[in-house]
């Protein structure tokens, strides 16, 4: 199976600057970019696939903030080339309230496309349950929901948006910085993906 990592939304242009309005927490000295965040996790996640012998890699690798309808095009592409065992993984982290002040929100959801199949279904509740058994007592469970968004109402191939904790909570937001939260999620991830591989081939 090829697993597909997209890292949503853009990152940093070639001066250092944000591009994507709004997605981010600049507040208490703390600087979080959501999209920069993303493709930090993406590219670890990947790393970590491939670490496994898995066929994994990053549904794009640019700073521009990419259209959701260009990303859906590329995964829905890769899939048709593929054979059809294709699996997207959304990366993200959440807000509440204006995005300007903190929040008490926190914890990890995955969403799944409101008319999901057997096999997204299946797959983002092993993926659910890897993170929040490694990043057991550091966060909340909010469990697996169901979304209308594009980027899973769209694409072909079984898919989850992952949102990996909430940037607009002080508390949550200076973990997520860590390399600790980092490594956690990370190997979350890619042991569920092995055993969505293995799961794929039986």
């Amino acid at each position: 199976m090829k697993i597909l990592i997209d890292t949503g939304h853009g990152g940093l242009d070639s001066n250092g600057k944000y591009v994507t309005a709004g997605k981010r927490m600049v507040k208490d000295g703390i600087v979080f970019y959501e999209g920069v965040n993303n493709r930090r996790v993406g590219k670890a996640i990947v790393e970590a696939c491939l670490d496994k012998g898995l066929d994994a890699q990053l549904l794009f690798d640019d700073w521009r903030d990419m259209s959701l309808g260009t990303r859906v095009a590329l995964a829905n592409s890769i899939y048709f080339q593929n054979n059809k065992k294709v699996l997207l993984i959304s990366i993200h982290s959440d807000a509440a309230g204006n995005g300007k002040e903190w929040h008490s929100a926190s914890g990890i959801t995955t969403f799944i496309f409101d008319n999901a199949g057997k096999l997204s279904q299946r797959y983002a509740n092993v993926i659910h349950n890897e993170l929040i058994c490694e990043l057991d007592g550091l966060t909340k469970n909010r469990g697996v929901r169901r979304a209308n968004f594009q980027i899973l109402r769209e694409t072909a191939c079984p898919a989850m948006l992952l949102e990996l904790g909430f940037h607009t909570n002080k508390e949550e937001v200076q973990k997520m910085l860590t390399d600790d939260w980092l490594q956690k999620v990370v190997k979350a991830i890619s042991n569920a993906c092995e055993a969505i591989d293995r799961d794929s081939r039986s």
